[in-house]
C-alpha cells in the first residue's frame, strides 16, 4: 500500500510481553501479515498493554477505556465518518507516531496524531487495518535483531507459533498440557482478575491451540 508515495506494509498484533528495559514496560510485538516472521517490538506502558491485550483477546473492563470511548464515539454516535485505517509512520528520539485515518462526510481523509499503542487499540477494536512504514519497518526489525533481549523475543515468536522451549527443564506450559479446558479457563480467569495480563495472554494461547 502507498501513503502519499511513501510504501506501508500492513501488520498484525502477534501479542504483548514482557520487556527486559523495566519491570512495567512490554514489549507489543507487530509482525507483518503476510510474513509472520518479520517482527518489530515496541515498547509500552503496564496500561497501553492492558487495553491491547483486552481487545486482541475480548476481555475489556466493564468500563470505556480512553481508547474505546474515542471508537465507540466515532463509529457509533457521529454519522458519516469513518475510521478508515491507522499507520505508524515516523520514528525519532526514541519514540514512534503513528496516525488514525479519518474519512470526513465530504470524502476527504485527515490524519489524527497519535501514539501507536492507542491507534493499534482502536484498530483491534473496530478490525480496521493496522500499517506500518516499510523503510521504517525493515530497520526496526534489523536493530531488533541485534538487540540483547532478542533471543527471548525470538523464543517468545516460537512458543507463539507452537513450538516447545528449548529448556528441557518444566516449565508452567507443560503443565498446561496436562489440565482440562475447564481448569485453564478458571486459571485464565483467575489471571485476568490479578490483572496479571501477560499470563493470561499465554494461557489463552494454550486454549486456542486446542480449538476452544
Amino acid at each position: 500500500m502507498r501513503i502519499n508515495d511513501i510504501e506501508y506494509i500492513e501488520v498484525e498484533v502477534l501479542d504483548v510481553r514482557s520487556a527486559a528495559q523495566a519491570s512495567e514496560a512490554f514489549s507489543l510485538i507487530l509482525t507483518e501479515r503476510h510474513n509472520p516472521s518479520h517482527y518489530v517490538p515496541i515498547i509500552i506502558g503496564l496500561n497501553e498493554a492492558r487495553a491491547i491485550l483486552g481487545e486482541k483477546y475480548g476481555r475489556m473492563p466493564q468500563r470505556p477505556l480512553t481508547h474505546t470511548l474515542f471508537a465507540d464515539l466515532l463509529t457509533d454516535h457521529i454519522p458519516d465518518y469513518n475510521l478508515e485505517f491507522v499507520s505508524i509512520d515516523e520514528f525519532h528520539d526514541g519514540i514512534y507516531y503513528a496516525s488514525i485515518v479519518i474519512q470526513a462526510p465530504t470524502g476527504v481523509y485527515f490524519n489524527v496524531d497519535a501514539r501507536p499503542s492507542d491507534a493499534l487499540a482502536i484498530a483491534l477494536r473496530t478490525r480496521i487495518p493496522s500499517y506500518f512504514r516499510k523503510d521504517l519497518f525493515e530497520n526496526q526489525m534489523l536493530i531488533a535483531k541485534k538487540a540483547s533481549d532478542y533471543q527471548e523475543t525470538a523464543d517468545f515468536m516460537s512458543f507463539s507459533r507452537g513450538e516447545k522451549p528449548a529448556s528441557s527443564e518444566p516449565t508452567a506450559e507443560t503443565e498446561w498440557e496436562t489440565m482440562s479446558l475447564s481448569e485453564l479457563k478458571d486459571l485464565l480467569q483467575n489471571a485476568i482478575d490479578e490483572e496479571n495480563y501477560e499470563l493470561a495472554a499465554k494461557i489463552q494461547e494454550e486454549i486456542d491451540k486446542r480449538g476452544a
